[in-house]
């Protein structure tokens, strides 16, 4: 396999609403339980928001923020309605009334969550890959106008990935083949386990299939600012040349050294302790010059 941002642990913030005053519903929750079931077998650990109201997501992204560590690589995903305001891109909270008054600029941004103000709260931790998903603006089978607007393209900033169900401007579909998960995640639920295929590959593969199961009404969009290849999940054949010389056990040993490894200030760590005569690495000298370095704890 080819080399890749390293990162040392996956942490993830997944949301799904069903529950609005108007439009309510029917996948947004089970397809964020079985996003969080996949991610969690992929070894990320995942915090789930379900029916989030608007203090509760911004809770739930705020104590999401304090956990990220630099050498992380983050996954937010959103399941449920979404609006564009002014080119700025607003997640609906299960407590939004579609009955305001006044100025609907005004009250979307008092009582909508700000899709950049996610962005920033991960973009301010500096952490090593970025992966936003957005399966909004959802639908009714029923109801394939194009009347409903969409949400407007986001740009990825560095080392960030975002993916969107649908295209600018266009609505999804809040139904899919199994009657559990919308089309796109259940696309997504499909593919995003698959080892040692690039994270742009996979939502690739994800919109082909969307695409084709829509009739081509819908067409996800991404935007990506990646200059390195990333993968979520890598089974190396190549790690069986690593041998286990302390007392981590062995598959812990493999999962670290080739996820370690990879990153910049790590290289010469790597190097220090590592015995080239017959490939071995001493782990306590290395974790422990890390943790001197900050790179883990």
């Amino acid at each position: 396999m080819e080399s890749a941002i390293a990162y040392h642990h996956k942490r993830a913030l997944v949301i799904g609403i069903n529950s609005y005053s108007r439009d309510p519903l029917k996948c947004s929750i089970s397809d964020a339980e079985d996003i969080k079931k996949v991610l969690e077998r992929i070894g990320f650990s995942v915090a789930l928001g379900i029916d989030s109201n608007r203090d509760e997501f911004y809770d739930m992204i705020d104590e999401f923020a304090t956990r990220i560590q630099r050498t992380d690589l983050i996954l937010f995903y959103f399941a449920g309605h979404g609006k564009q305001s002014d080119n700025e891109n607003y997640l609906l909270p299960s407590d939004y009334d579609y009955d305001y008054r006044g100025s609907e600029r005004d009250y979307i941004i008092n009582h909508a969550i700000n899709a950049q103000y996610i962005m920033k709260k991960i973009d301010d931790k500096c952490c090593r890959i970025t992966i936003l998903i957005f399966d909004c603006c959802r639908k009714p089978v029923k109801d394939r106008s194009s009347s409903l607007q969409g949400l407007t393209a986001m740009h990825a900033s560095s080392h960030t990935v975002i993916a969107f169900s649908c295209a600018p401007g266009k609505t999804a579909l809040d139904e899919t083949q199994n009657g559990r998960n919308s089309i796109f995640t259940g696309s997504l639920l499909e593919h995003i386990a698959t080892p040692n295929i690039r994270i742009e590959d996979i939502f690739m593969n994800v919109a082909r299939e969307v695409h084709s199961q829509s009739g081509g009404f819908q067409r996800p969009f991404r935007s990506t600012d990646l200059t390195e290849k990333v993968y979520l999940v890598t089974h190396d054949v190549s790690a069986r040349t690593v041998r286990q010389t302390s007392s981590f056990d062995r598959q812990q040993e493999v999962q670290d050294i080739m996820q370690i490894r990879g990153y910049s200030e790590a290289t010469g760590l790597y190097s220090k302790y590592q015995d080239t005569s017959n490939k071995r690495i001493n782990l306590k000298q290395f974790y422990t010059g890390m943790v001197k370095m900050r790179l883990i704890r």
